[in-house]
């Protein structure tokens, strides 16, 4: 297979992988899809051992192959594989109020983190169980610099399902992690989502949460309400991370407040917190929140995808350090 043809396969892979049926294929492209390209993107994607075993939605590999298959038909003969994929999909018409997404990090199909997450905004009344844009950014980012994080004991606040804690855990070698919700059933996911990405390790559960050997790193599941600062965890992090955790005006005093806590413990932890601002008013509340804390920010760049897929088009979006003055 040329260079062209396995950078074809592996960008529609990720694109199939993580349920995203939005793509484009050139006429160019189309050409080289032939019956051996499809029968290994086939075996590659769909009847590989990950996606047998923690299966994407049917809707969406629904979309998918009948976008694919109609994109290959005026110029290819299709394979029976992907008609064969097809009918299985259509042919499910079960209701998924969960399904799985595969993230490949670094353009290797062998390098994956699997979510299992739901395709709805709000499940129970939380926005946490699934993985947003800024999750994707902040990992990104943070898998260009991994040296930050090395040997290093982090916490993450609102870690939803779990995607940039498990990306971190996996891939930068921290001393610890510990990432923190204040909903039960996402916690519940989030724990099931690193029981996935690390099969082999040791768990001990308690009343405090959940604690996780994983490879060397220290892995901590936890309960954390910003509003119930009794509740902190006792930590003393070198680094602080958040996606998408300023969405809401109400909530904005109560995470400047535990910011203050950590940093009164450990007066040189770094923060980072990435944005999709979708409300410009309530993003310039959070600054002068923090300024009102004594911090002061400053803007990172993440201009466009380095290891992990994610949309860059999004003109309001903000990565920032935070720290102490």
């Amino acid at each position: 297979m040329s260079n062209l043809e396995n950078t074809i396969l592996v960008d529609l892979a990720r694109k199939l992988f993580r349920g995203c049926t939005n793509f484009h294929i050139e006429p160019d492209s189309v050409k080289l899809m032939t019956w051996s390209w499809q029968e290994l993107f086939v075996d590659l994607t769909l009847r590989s051992p990950v996606i047998k075993k923690y299966p994407i939605s049917t809707e969406l590999s629904r979309i998918f192959l009948k976008k694919l298959i109609n994109c290959i038909e005026p110029v290819q003969e299709v394979h029976d594989n992907l008609y064969a994929e097809l009918c299985r999909a259509m042919n499910n018409s079960a209701i998924e109020d969960y399904c799985y997404r595969h993230y490949v990090i670094s353009n290797d199909l062998n390098n994956i983190i699997t979510m299992k997450e739901t395709k709805n905004m709000v499940v129970n009344g939380t926005t946490g169980m699934r993985t947003w844009e800024a999750a994707l950014m902040l990992s990104d980012w943070i898998l260009c610099n991994k040296e930050l994080f090395s040997s290093k004991d982090v916490l993450e606040l609102g870690s939803g399902i779990g995607f940039t804690g498990i990306t971190l855990a996996k891939f930068c070698e921290p001393k610890s992690v510990t990432m923190t919700d204040c909903h039960e059933d996402v916690l519940q996911v989030l724990c099931e989502n690193v029981d996935i990405n690390f099969p082999s390790q040791c768990k001990n559960r308690s009343s405090d949460g959940t604690t996780y050997e994983l490879d060397n790193v220290a892995d901590d599941v936890k309960m954390l309400d910003w509003n119930e600062i009794t509740d902190l965890p006792n930590k003393r992090p070198d680094v602080i991370l958040g996606a998408d955790i300023v969405y809401d005006p109400s909530i904005l005093k109560p995470l400047c407040n535990v910011l203050k806590i950590f940093c009164d413990r450990k007066n040189d932890v770094n923060i980072y917190i990435a944005s999709i601002i979708r409300n410009e008013l309530t993003f310039e509340s959070f600054l002068q929140v923090l300024e009102t804390y004594n911090f002061h920010c400053e803007k990172l760049m993440q201009p466009t995808n380095a290891h992990i897929e994610w949309d860059h088009t999004h003109i309001n979006r903000c990565l920032l350090k935070i720290m102490r003055k």
